[in-house]
């Protein structure tokens, strides 16, 4: 259910700035791969925002693949300030973090059944351009980034008259990690 307001509301965002526009809108990519490096190593990234840019501001909406700890593939809304000469920026993500296919890790000795689940996303963090044609542009961003994954687990217990009960246990897995992004904004 929260997912549905999640996605109303990235969309609402996206469409609602041209109709505040006076100037003009310009519709952008940026596209980035990196590393996300924290307690689980160093893994790697890539994500995809289109939104639209209006003056220093932009807004857009994003996707992802992230295999830092366990595999997931974030969905979220990214808003963007240049300051200065338009070089730098900083950007804000926030969203929904969607599990992949994952298996439970070392600390889960024994389970007989286990679904992974959904959780927040959020990354922020400062950038720099380097213009290379009218409009493209390198992108260079470090930041900070967490995601949730959760896993519920099933032990089905021992007994004589089938079915035999499931006891459960529940993972919350937070991952907060550094995030270095290279990519093109075009």
């Amino acid at each position: 259910m929260k997912s549905k307001y999640v996605v109303i509301f990235l969309l609402a965002s996206c469409l609602y700035l041209p109709l505040l526009a006076q100037e003009k809108v310009l519709f952008k990519s940026i596209n980035t791969v990196g590393l996300s490096d924290g307690e689980g190593g160093a893994n790697f990234l890539m994500q995809s925002v289109n939104g639209l840019s209006l003056k220093k501001w932009f807004t857009g909406i994003g996707f992802g693949a992230d295999y830092y700890g366990y595999t997931s593939y974030p969905l979220f809304l990214d808003a963007r300030r240049h300051f200065g000469n338009r070089k730098g920026f900083a950007y804000a993500d926030l969203g929904y973090n969607i599990s992949g296919k994952n298996k439970p890790g070392k600390e889960v000795y024994y389970y007989n059944s286990y679904h992974f689940s959904s959780g927040v996303y959020s990354d922020i963090g400062v950038g720099y351009t380097i213009k290379f044609t009218k409009g493209s542009s390198f992108i260079f961003c470090a930041g900070y980034s967490y995601k949730e994954i959760n896993n519920k687990v099933g032990i089905t217990t021992e007994c004589l008259v089938a079915p035999c009960p499931v006891d459960y246990s529940t993972y919350k897995y937070g991952n907060g990690r550094v995030v270095l992004k290279a990519g093109v904004d075009f």
